[in-house]
């Protein structure tokens, strides 16, 4: 299985509840759990653990343990206490680092919007007639 986010993945509209009982998704990482490449999640994320790669998530995504990479969250980031948040650029809606909170990167603010994919332009297949020459057989017979 491949953690990796499609290139051709079309842009989603963020659902109010897109959990199956009506509430959202929300996704932990626990404080054993360990991610090494890049996640994303329709819903709120909660990190406990270690991640060394890319988070996005299209609700809150509140980080107590270490994150080592980018992190995107459509709605609120909050790297609490006792958490880390290093060396990625980060895009949210609203950040809050709490007191003893470690946080270094680069912060863009404002309600991100979901990348709209650029679109592929479907190649005409050209095809050539292939032309063999014919050969027509010369009848046998005496030349005068």
């Amino acid at each position: 299985m491949s953690s990796r986010r499609p290139a051709s993945r079309l842009a989603t509209t963020i659902p109010a509840g897109n959990g199956s009982n009506g509430e959202r998704n929300s996704v932990v990482l626990g404080p054993n759990d360990r991610l090494v490449g890049q996640l994303f999640i329709e819903g709120d994320l909660r990190v406990s653990g270690s991640v060394e790669g890319e988070l996005e998530a299209t609700g809150d995504i509140e980080i107590t343990g270490r994150v080592n990479g980018a992190v995107t969250a459509y709605n609120r980031l909050v790297v609490g206490s006792a958490g880390s948040l290093i060396g990625g650029d980060v895009r949210v809606a609203r950040l809050t680092v709490e007191d003893g909170a470690t946080f270094t990167g680069k912060v863009t603010m404002g309600k991100p919007t979901a990348k709209e994919p650029t679109p592929i332009e479907p190649v005409p297949a050209t095809i050539e007639p292939v032309v063999e020459p014919v050969v027509v057989a010369q009848p046998k017979g005496k030349r005068r």
